[in-house]
C-alpha cells in the first residue's frame, strides 16, 4: 500500500512567491532563496526549476545545496533530480558525501566568473605574486575568505582520474539500487513503515510498529 507524505519533508514551495511579494511590498529587497537537493534527514529535494523561475523574474539570488545530492549529476540516469541546478548563482556540493572523498572536500560555485576575487581580494603582492609561469586566474588564496587553507580538491581529481565518469556513473548507480531493494524489504516486512513512500533518495526512513499498535488508524499510531 502506497502512502501520502505524513510529514513537510520540502518545506512550503508554495509560499515561496507569496513571502517575496510581501517583503517587497515592505520596501525590503530579499537577500536568497536557498533550495536543498537532498536534505539531510529524509533526502527530499525542492523544486528548482520553479523556484528558479520565482528568483529570475524577482531578480533574487537562487542558492541550491547540493552537499548531499550534488553527486547525482554523474549519473546520466539520476541527474534528472537535479533540473535546474544549473540556473543557480551559486551550488555547495561536498564530494566526501555521495562521492566517497576523503575529508574534508567541499565546494561552493558560482556562476558569475571573478565573483569571489572582488569579494575576498587583498591586493597582497607579498603574498599572491602576479610574475607567475602560469595563470594566476588559478591561484585561489586571493579568492577565499580565509586565504589559505588544504589543497582538498587534489583528492578528489585523483579519484576523478581513477574511477572516470564510467566508475562514478556505476557507484551512484549501485547506491540507488541498494536504496531501492532496501525499500522493498520494507514494504515486505510486516511490522515496519516507510515515512516516505517512496523515498526520494538513500535515506530510507521507517519506522517499526509493535504488534499492539498495528490495528489503529495513522492518527492512533502518533498518539
Amino acid at each position: 500500500m502506497t502512502r501520502s507524505r505524513t510529514c513537510c519533508v520540502t518545506g512550503h514551495f508554495t509560499k515561496v512567491r507569496s513571502q517575496v511579494v510581501h517583503i517587497e511590498g515592505e520596501r525590503l529587497v530579499p537577500l536568497m532563496v536557498c533550495c536543498t537537493a537532498g536534505t539531510t534527514v529524509y533526502g527530499a529535494w525542492d523544486p528548482i526549476e520553479k523556484v528558479a523561475d520565482i528568483c529570475e523574474r524577482h531578480k533574487i539570488w537562487l542558492h541550491v545545496d547540493a552537499a548531499w545530492g550534488g553527486g547525482l549529476l554523474l549519473s546520466p540516469e539520476y541527474r534528472y533530480k537535479l533540473a535546474g541546478i544549473e540556473r543557480a548563482n551559486s551550488v555547495t556540493w561536498n564530494p566526501h558525501k555521495l562521492m566517497g572523498a576523503l575529508l574534508q572536500c567541499s565546494a561552493c560555485l558560482f556562476r558569475q566568473d571573478g565573483l569571489l576575487f572582488q569579494c575576498n581580494q587583498m591586493s597582497a603582492d607579498y603574498l599572491f605574486m602576479q610574475d607567475k609561469p602560469y595563470d594566476v586566474s588559478y591561484d585561489t588564496g586571493d579568492k577565499a575568505i580565509q586565504c589559505g587553507r588544504h589543497n582538498d580538491v587534489f583528492k578528489l581529481w585523483l579519484m576523478w582520474k581513477s574511477k572516470g565518469m564510467e566508475g562514478y556513473r556505476q557507484q551512484v548507480n549501485r547506491l540507488m539500487d541498494l536504496a531501492g531493494y532496501f525499500t522493498q524489504r520494507i514494504r515486505e516486512t510486516e511490522g515496519y513503515e516507510l515515512v516516505i513512500d517512496p523515498p526520494e533518495f538513500l535515506n530510507i526512513c521507517f519506522w517499526y510498529v509493535p504488534s499492539s499498535l498495528r490495528k489503529l488508524d495513522p492518527v492512533e499510531k502518533k498518539g
